[in-house]
């Protein structure tokens, strides 16, 4: 089963001070400055935020539905 960007929209919704906000075409979720997840201009992939030191474990635990975020993407918390 896959995951619209209603499904991910009406999850945020629930959240305290969560927003939505489009960035250079893409949707993303936001508390305050910080953004928790972010769908693809294509809307096929998911971002979100996890635990820089844990993410290679969640990857490797399931490589066919997790992949490591970019290379830029890498410096972020």
């Amino acid at each position: 089963m896959a995951v619209t960007i209603n499904d991910v929209r009406a999850i945020a919704a629930t959240l305290p001070r969560s927003y939505e906000a489009v960035v250079r075409g893409q949707a993303r979720w936001r508390v305050g400055r910080l953004v928790y997840a972010a769908l693809s201009h294509d809307d096929t992939i998911m971002g979100f935020g996890f635990p820089r030191e844990e993410r290679a474990a969640l990857v490797s635990s399931e490589p066919d539905k997790f992949v490591m975020p970019r290379p830029s993407d890498m410096r972020h918390q």
